[in-house]
């Protein structure tokens, strides 16, 4: 049977790409690794973020949608995203976030650091429990290899069905009860249960998707039947360019895509060049 690896990115709403791209790529330290646009909306641009290489487990993605009205997280969403960082770098995280005067708090118990980017996504800064740096650190960066972020490690997923959606992650991607999608790489979905009947609103700040990595467009169609079988909402299966993806939706209604980890984004921009121009689309 064919695994999941692992995350493969996140994709999240944005206000002001200005914000955007300051936050992550200056304070954050990640490398804007692709400009394009929604390649169901070509006005929209979408940025990508992620290590050197944009390697799937990196990526934060946006869409940019300036009249983008406020979000409201009741019942469901996708909550805080963790981000790994080097084991002893929290110190080094919190002055710089206090020198960008970027609002805080500190889990010492946890070794983590809790803060919201400038449209009010969740992040949690969290060590990892071995030294291991980014997949492809990022030469260059004001901020040191040792220093840099690693990987998305976690996603909470709030429901009031938290049975339903832990039996869809088991039926579908035939998970285990902790829901680690790579245990080599402390990555996991955390379901947490919402306790309101008022229904959530997309908007800045929400996350649109979570994406999970697969090997080949074969894992892809194996997974497709797998929902099938199991009754799920299938949305599309669909060529993305830099990779091929399988839209399912959860018993929540929330949207969870897999995604292969080639072709890559050098398919149109040589690896030194990523995120220096905007990629577009033809209808």
């Amino acid at each position: 049977m064919p695994e999941v690896k692992g995350f493969h990115h996140i994709s999240a709403f944005t206000k002001s790409m200005e914000d955007n791209l300051y936050f992550y790529t200056h304070i954050m330290g990640l490398r804007l690794v692709k400009q394009t646009v929604h390649q169901e909306n070509f006005q929209t641009p979408h940025l990508f973020y992620g290590d050197y290489r944009g390697t799937p487990g990196t990526l934060l993605t946006f869409f940019v949608y300036p009249n983008i009205g406020q979000s409201y997280k009741n019942d469901p969403y996708f909550g805080t995203v963790t981000l790994t960082i080097p084991k002893g770098s929290m110190k080094y995280w919190k002055n710089r976030l206090k020198h960008y005067t970027i609002k805080f708090e500190t889990d010492i118990e946890q070794s983590s650091i809790n803060l919201v980017d400038p449209d009010g996504l969740g992040l949690r800064l969290q060590e990892s429990i071995d030294r291991n740096l980014s997949t492809a650190p990022i030469s260059g960066s004001e901020i040191n290899e040792k220093h840099q972020l690693i990987q998305i490690s976690k996603v909470d997923i709030h429901t009031s069905i938290v049975d339903k959606e832990k039996q869809f992650l088991k039926n579908w991607l035939a998970l285990s009860d902790s829901f680690v999608l790579n245990p080599t790489s402390e990555e996991q979905i955390n379901l947490i249960e919402s306790h309101t009947d008022d229904r959530s609103r997309l908007g800045k700040g929400s996350i649109d998707h979570i994406a999970l990595t697969v090997e080949t467009a074969e894992d892809l169609k194996y997974f497709k039947v797998r929902a099938e079988k199991y009754g799920y909402e299938i949305e599309k299966l669909i060529d993305r360019h830099y990779f091929i993806s399988l839209y399912v939706k959860s018993p929540s209604g929330l949207r969870i895509e897999l995604a292969t980890e080639r072709p890559g984004f050098t398919i149109d921009e040589p690896l030194k060049q990523l995120g220096n121009r905007k990629i577009t689309f033809n209808h």
